[in-house]
């Protein structure tokens, strides 16, 4: 791995423990790969730390700018002592000797380096996530926990207790628990941890009564991994950010998803993405990577597409590996913000009912809108089979923003096939509304709806269950708990005002798109 070791000069002065004046180089924060003391006679390096006594070092800081100097006060202040000559200078006020500073810093640089070099070579020999970690535990001294994009339990200090009820259940589990879940739904922390791309600090104590500091690493824009480190030894200082930002550098071998998942479930996800991406050139190429990705090419296939209320504060990766334990015939792919899942509908172990009820499960907690493609017969339609599930979902978002009750329901299934008709008509008039316009099947909607507006009548509703039951008017009056002559007095009313006959089959026709799509709210050409 590509890197320079170097210390920051907060970490340098906090493990000195000394006590300093304020410094616009303290302010900076510059960082240093070696630590040299100084001579009258030497050229030095600029990523060098000059370690002298203020009285030799204050003549000459203004000539050599971009040399930063770590001085013991030898002199008192005075006006030669401007705010130009101490810029690049940090002053301690000790009474150790000089020798003895410059000799405890080499000792910092040197344990530091170290345990650089330690975590160097464990991960270039790819010993694994745990190793590092315990390499960890005597230099951070705070307890540190790794999970995977699932919340999985990838590795912890093990020689560092803490008191915390969350991470007692996790290590004790392997894993976080839905009851931790959703505390962090709550506080909307996957919000936080979709977003965040650097540390993140949580001094809220909503969680926990320690300061928490996180780093989110991302692969393919999805989060892949977490580091949570909680300062319950040491406090949480720009020292400490420091010291984890070294550690991390490391972690960050581990974060890409092909360190974290089986190969077989990595390939079969990222040939799932390169189908509905349309990187795929033709189907000679999807049959010949789909062996690759131990997917069959040919099957009773069959798309579902999740999409979430709030996307932003779910927990995709969590939710989709929960799903792919549950549905042993299915693969699994986050994308745009989505779950897509191909299932095989071909195995009676995983039935379409089954697949339901495993989804209705999981995302009690999750609001979302699950679309469902007509099935296809092999791979090289899954985009297709991915833009049906999205008109579905398109339709069912419109459907659920209409009514009321139907939203008391968390998870709601909408099928291609069956919103198939009113999607047909609502695409034509919104593309060339003017076309449809006066046509009969939103006319005669609209007399319908002007006329109980001004009567205070249900004419549509009632013309809504009764086309929907296939003209039953005994179905219907159950249905509307009215009585079958009220039903079929309102269905001769319609007739007339609209002058048609419901015995007309090009005419039921019309009305049921018509009503379909007025209670669908997808088309405001009405």
């Amino acid at each position: 791995m590509d890197h320079i070791f170097t210390l920051s000069l907060k970490l340098l002065i906090h493990d000195l423990n000394a006590a300093y004046e304020n410094s616009l180089l303290y302010e900076k924060n510059p960082h240093f790969s070696e630590v040299e003391l100084y001579t009258s006679s030497q050229k030095w390096t600029p990523s060098h730390l000059v370690v002298g006594m203020l009285s030799e070092i204050l003549p000459i800081s203004d000539i050599h700018p971009n040399i930063c100097f770590l001085c013991i006060r030898d002199r008192f202040a005075d006006e030669e002592e401007t705010t130009r000559k101490k810029r690049n200078i940090l002053t301690l006020t000790t009474n150790k000797k000089l020798h003895q500073v410059f000799n405890e810093i080499l000792s910092i640089f040197a344990r530091y380096r170290e345990w650089d070099m330690q975590m160097h070579l464990s991960v270039v020999s790819n010993q694994g996530i745990q190793p590092l970690v315990d390499l960890t535990e005597n230099v951070i001294g705070n307890h540190i926990d790794i999970m995977d994009a699932t919340f999985k339990l990838l590795g912890y200090t093990r020689n560092i207790e803490l008191d915390d009820p969350i991470t007692e259940r996790l290590i004790a589990q392997g894993y976080h628990s839905d009851e931790t879940m959703k505390q962090f739904l709550d506080l909307r922390r996957f919000e936080e941890f979709e977003k965040g791309n650097d540390i993140i600090v949580s001094d809220d104590f909503k969680l926990c009564k320690y300061v928490t500091i996180k780093r989110v690493f991302h692969a393919n824009q999805k989060p892949s991994m977490y580091v949570v480190m909680h300062c319950n030894h040491r406090e949480a200082d720009d020292s400490l950010l420091d010291l984890f930002r070294i550690f991390l550098h490391y972690m960050e071998h581990y974060a890409g998803l092909e360190h974290l998942h089986p190969s077989a479930f990595a390939a079969s996800a990222q040939y799932l993405q390169s189908l509905l991406d349309g990187s795929i050139s033709n189907m000679d190429e999807a049959i010949s990577r789909a062996s690759l990705a131990t997917i069959p090419f040919q099957q009773d296939y069959q798309i579902y597409v999740l999409s979430f209320e709030d996307h932003f504060n779910t927990p995709l990766a969590k939710l989709s590996a929960d799903i792919n334990e549950n549905l042993l015939f299915s693969y699994i792919v986050v994308y745009h913000r989505r779950i897509v899942i191909l299932h095989n509908r071909k195995e009676k172990t995983a039935s379409s009912a089954t697949v339901r009820a495993t989804l209705e499960k999981h995302m009690q907690r999750y609001p979302c809108i699950i679309g469902i493609s007509n099935p296809f017969s092999n791979l090289w339609e899954v985009r297709n089979g991915y833009e049906q599930a999205g008109c579905a979902i398109e339709y069912g978002a419109h459907i659920i923003s209409a009514s009321a009750s139907s939203q008391n329901n968390p998870v709601q299934f909408f099928h291609f096939e069956d919103c198939l008709l009113t999607l047909l008509v609502t695409k034509s008039c919104n593309s060339s509304p003017n076309l449809f316009k006066n046509s009969s099947i939103f006319q005669h909607i609209q007399l319908i709806l002007d006329y109980d507006n001004e009567h205070g009548s249900q004419l549509f509703r009632t013309l809504s269950v009764f086309l929907n039951t296939g003209k039953k008017a005994t179905e219907t009056s159950q249905i509307l708990h009215m009585h079958r002559n009220t039903v079929l007095y309102h269905i001769e009313k319609i007739e007339q005002i609209l002058s048609v006959s419901l015995n007309d089959p090009e005419t039921i026709a019309k009305l049921y798109l018509g009503v379909k799509t007025w209670e669908s709210g997808m088309t405001q050409i009405i």
